[in-house]
């Protein structure tokens, strides 16, 4: 986008200097010639006394009394009522257009001519300080696109980013203050579909506890019972063995019934999932970025399934809610371990080789705490010298 914004503008610079120039060589042409038109009027009233005074005086005018009255890009022709015309010319005279003045002298008429070239030079003057111009006109044009590709463009980067992130599921956007009406538009575009993900989210969950705990209690509840009643010695053969089939059949419903809260949990964004080892990878560097600026080390570790695939946005924003809170109360080394299971739960351990002299009034982990349980995860611990622990569900 940058390099089309500076390309525009150099091309409209260009198009603006060449549409001044035409006007300007226009108008400043028309008035070098009348100029010139002027001045070889009075030229031509100067000779024609001349030669009127030579005539008086019973001298010849020939081509050897006008040479020396004749410029070097000029032409001077006298032309007698006699008859017998003559004309001199200047070394440097062009036989194409040209400028010239007539006045009556002596019953005759004088005719002073230019080279119109000289109007061309004056027009065009030094033909390297049009290069430097432009040179610099283009550099000008090219600072200003720049300049300004830059200033227009960055909201649009920003917005591109922001929408990389909720791709991934992160919902905490940050968005570009800007008065572009577009980039406007778009932003109020990524926060209401953050927002609605954000909601859909909180609503898996709720649905997901609700339906676990409407289907599977009374299941559980329901075999409890008849596992009691097959306890019993009087019970008839068959009347034990259709009890049986009924257990099984329970089994095979709570079964399905945590299929459907697992499918119903799914993954967040489709498609957006990553490996667990990429996932770490882009954890540890981030975290190793945020720790180098306070001279903290942090030591990472993967486990458990590598190929397990998560959905990365909602990890993320989790472990940067996590990160400042460590980087508030607590100091040295930081250990920082991701360990995924078979079920695609996620174990998150943090451990910080010494905690804070000092501790905030408030609780530096609440937000922390809050975007855990919007996740439908477990945290467990409340020092980062003791360790954090947090669990994840599948998603």
């Amino acid at each position: 986008m940058r390099e089309r914004l500076t390309a525009s503008f150099i091309l409209l610079a260009v198009a603006l200097l060449a549409v001044a120039a035409l006007i300007r060589s226009y108008t400043l042409g028309h008035e070098i010639r009348e100029h010139e038109g002027t001045r070889l009027q009075h030229e031509a009233v100067l000779v024609g006394r001349l030669v009127e005074t030579r005539l008086e005086s019973g001298g010849v005018v020939d081509a050897a009394f006008l040479q020396p009255l004749a410029d070097v890009d000029a032409r001077l022709r006298w032309e007698p009522a006699a008859g017998g015309n003559v004309e001199v010319r200047g070394p440097s005279y062009d036989d194409g257009e040209d400028l010239h003045a007539s006045v009556p002298a002596a019953g005759g008429r004088v005719t002073v001519a230019q080279d119109d070239g000289l109007v061309r030079d004056l027009l065009v003057g030094d033909p390297w300080a049009l290069v430097v111009l432009l040179g610099l006109t283009l550099a000008g044009a090219a600072a200003a696109g720049l300049l300004v590709a830059r200033r227009l463009s960055a909201p649009f980067r920003r917005l591109a980013e922001a929408a990389g992130a909720l791709g991934r599921g992160r919902f905490d956007l940050d968005l570009p203050e800007t008065r572009i009406p577009e980039a406007v538009a778009i932003a109020r575009s990524l926060s209401t579909s953050a927002d609605q993900l954000r909601e859909r989210l909180r609503r898996d969950q709720e649905f997901a506890a609700h339906t676990s705990h409407a289907l599977r209690s009374p299941l559980t509840g329901l075999r409890l019972e008849l596992e009691e009643v097959l306890l019993r010695d009087d019970l008839p053969d068959d009347v034990r063995a259709t009890v049986g089939h009924a257990l099984a059949g329970i089994t095979h419903v709570d079964e399905v019934a945590g299929e459907l809260v697992a499918l119903q949990r799914g993954s967040l964004v489709e498609g957006a999932q990553v490996p667990l080892r990429d996932l770490a990878t882009q954890v540890a560097q981030r975290w190793a970025d945020e720790l180098g600026l306070v001279d903290r080390e942090i030591t990472a570790a993967v486990e458990g399934e590598l190929d397990q695939r998560y959905t990365p946005g909602p990890v993320e924003h989790l472990l940067d809610l996590v990160l400042v809170a460590v980087l508030r109360t607590s100091s040295g080394a930081v250990r920082l371990v991701l360990e995924g299971d078979v079920d695609g739960h996620l174990r998150i351990s943090v451990t910080t080789e010494q905690s804070s002299a000092g501790r905030a009034a408030d609780d530096p982990f609440e937000a922390a705490r809050s975007g855990c349980a919007a996740l439908g995860g477990r945290w467990v611990g409340s020092e980062p010298r003791d360790g954090l622990e947090i669990l994840l569900p599948r998603r």
